[in-house]
């Protein structure tokens, strides 16, 4: 499972409102950052017999030699086959359409804006891989592909506590993977060198499926590793959530909701019985309330010159469409998460980290939840970082130099 060369992502960190970028959560070409002359999705294997698996080098995936399009080459073993390749029919021209009123869970606004992209600077080493077992691609639930997870454990640990981490972007690109690269990496090796273990959770982005589609597959996936901790052996009742930027606002979400009623629970989902609960919860630069993180930005501006995002612009939210349809307003307020923290029987430990030149979030969505949680006589660690912006690296910095009091608090817990 050795990851050698840098692969070219696409950036990492933007604001949750942010529709610059245009991207997927994975790369045009499948094959993009494996050597060449190595097996990689979507690359022949004219002699290799069908239904031979192979183990990549470079990426730890499972490879299948398989049939697509006619042709054999090699897949990621369990993925679903790439779609035929069609030729697309000459559109006929239109006029310019209107902005996206639609339903927000049924479909997502497009941008024809340039990709961002930049190569990651430190990639999950072997030597690192070695101290830990490794569950990649593990399904957790059967509505779309993407609904996968990687767990970490750490060797030689029995029964460790779990955080279920979900990535960054806005909600419209990243996967599980991102656990792998630069900073997200590394507090990767701290967790797992203080002994605990990690699941990253992969779930549908704005273009596959608005909201509350990945929020749904967040709680879905916590209640997935909670019904399956004695199969991949960490402590069921040690849970935390975490993740940075949109995926802090579902970390901060599946603690937060709980076990309470919330558009985020799927009936259909087999473990709906079982419980959702989390003791603590770890916020990098995210949000609790859409109109809030709005609001905060024009009551607190923030100093563009130290931003190298561009700004926000224009009514549409990738996650949830057009703001100013009644509709949509309608579905972002119950997206807010201040009515549930109040509900709550039992309030998580939280742990939050935010950047004070943060343009994309305001430091005041973090500081208005560090005051609503204390209000209600629960227990937050606020740590403001000055001069870092959003998703910078001191902000990473902070977490992991408190990943021995956050492991302390954890065990002391009970979700």
């Amino acid at each position: 499972m050795e990851l050698r060369s840098k692969p070219l992502l696409t950036l990492v960190t933007i604001s949750l409102f942010t529709l610059s970028l245009h991207s997927t959560a994975r790369a045009s070409n499948p094959a993009d950052g494996y050597p060449e002359g190595t097996a990689a999705p979507g690359r022949t294997c004219p002699e290799t017999p069908e239904g031979m698996k192979t183990v990549s080098d470079y990426s730890g995936k499972t490879l299948i030699c398989t049939i697509i399009n006619g042709e054999k080459k090699w897949w990621i073993d369990g993925e679903p086959l790439p779609a035929p390749e069609v030729i697309p029919t000459p559109a006929t021209p239109s006029s310019p359409s209107s902005p996206n009123t639609s339903s927000p869970s049924t479909s997502s606004p497009s941008t024809s804006s340039p990709e961002i992209q930049y190569t990651p600077t430190y990639i999950l080493p072997k030597s690192s891989l070695a101290k830990m077992q490794v569950f990649e691609n593990v399904v957790y639930a059967t509505q779309s592909a993407t609904q996968r997870l990687d767990i970490y454990l750490p060797k030689g640990v029995k029964n460790p506590p779990l955080i279920v981490w979900t990535h960054g972007g806005g909600f419209v690109f990243g996967d599980e993977d991102f656990m792998k690269y630069d900073e997200s990496a590394r507090l990767l090796e701290t967790f797992i060198k203080n002994g605990v273990a990690v699941a990253s959770i992969n779930y549908r982005l704005a273009q596959e499926a608005m909201f509350p589609a990945a929020g749904v597959d967040a709680k879905r996936a916590i209640r997935f590793l909670r019904a399956n901790a004695a199969k991949y052996g960490y402590n069921p009742n040690k849970f935390a959530t975490a993740g940075d930027s949109a995926g802090s606002y579902l970390a901060l979400m599946g603690a937060i909701t709980g076990n309470q009623s919330s558009p985020f629970d799927d009936p259909t989902d087999p473990n709906r019985k079982t419980s959702a609960s989390i003791s603590l919860v770890i916020d990098l630069f995210g949000n609790v309330d859409f109109f809030e993180m709005t609001a905060n930005k024009i009551k607190y501006p923030c100093d563009q010159s130290k931003n190298p995002f561009p700004p926000d612009s224009g009514n549409i939210n990738p996650w949830f469409g057009n703001t100013t349809d009644p509709k949509v307003q309608a579905a972002m307020k119950t997206a807010g998460l201040y009515p549930y923290l109040k509900s709550l029987r039992a309030i998580p430990t939280f742990y939050i980290f935010h950047g004070l030149d943060d343009c994309s979030v305001s430091p005041y969505d973090s500081r208005n939840l560090d005051k609503a949680v204390k209000a209600l006589k629960g227990k937050s660690v606020l740590t403001l970082i000055p001069g870092a912006i959003h998703g910078g690296a001191g902000v990473w910095t902070a977490v992991m130099k408190a990943v021995p009091a956050i492991k302390k608090a954890l065990l002391a817990s009970n979700s």
